[in-house]
């Protein structure tokens, strides 16, 4: 797989964090295995591949749809709820990468959430707002603080946020993947109809 194509799968991870977490934020649901993905995909962490790291392709379709859509300029409303998710995201991510103990801090978090569902049988509802704890422990107070925009009634749902949570871990842990493989602000703007053109390759395999 070429370095692009690697980039393009990461992109599309830290793409379908964000529309979920739209969906979450304004209709209380999502496609479950959309979800399944992202949340899995904190797990992966000493994955050998990105393929392995984000887990089954076809299980990212919405990620590829919307990295079309999105660097196409085909986005619609609620467009602007996602592009600044993502932008916040990205912005998180370099952070992220910058600051070794903040990085050490989440891997070894996640290690540890990991190893307690397994020694104690933990529900998926116990390792979600663990996750979320982690989130709120190590993320929730940096800047610029992601605010979710969506119906209050949903929000307001603790186990939406805790969703809502995860999925930004897993769209920052994208972005952090997808800066280690190259990416950035310039290779967003000049390959853009070559991410494109490789989501939609993705997709049609998917």
């Amino acid at each position: 797989m070429t370095r692009l194509e690697n980039q393009t799968l990461a992109l599309a991870g830290m793409f379908q964090a964000a529309v979920i977490v739209d969906e979450i934020a304004l209709h209380g649901s999502c496609d479950p295995e959309a979800f399944d993905c992202c949340f899995n995909s904190l797990f992966t962490i000493d994955a050998e591949t990105t393929e392995q790291a984000l887990g089954d392709i076809t299980h990212l379709a919405r990620g590829f749809e919307a990295l079309g859509d999105y660097l196409g300029g085909e986005n619609r409303s609620p467009g602007k709820n996602i592009a600044y998710y993502l932008l916040s995201i990205l912005k998180i991510a370099v952070q992220v990468l910058r600051d070794q103990n903040l990085s050490n801090q989440l891997l070894q978090g996640l290690r540890n959430i990991e190893s307690n569902a397994s020694d104690f049988n933990l529900s998926r509802g116990s390792v979600i707002n663990k996750i979320d704890g982690l989130y709120q422990e190590c993320i929730s107070s940096m800047s610029p603080r992601i605010i979710v925009r969506g119906e209050q009634n949903y929000l307001r749902n603790s186990d939406n946020a805790a969703r809502i949570r995860v999925l930004l871990l897993a769209g920052i842990r994208a972005a952090v993947l997808w800066q280690q493989l190259g990416g950035n602000k310039w290779t967003l703007f000049w390959s853009r109809k070559k991410y494109i053109s490789a989501a939609r390759r993705f997709l049609n395999q998917s």
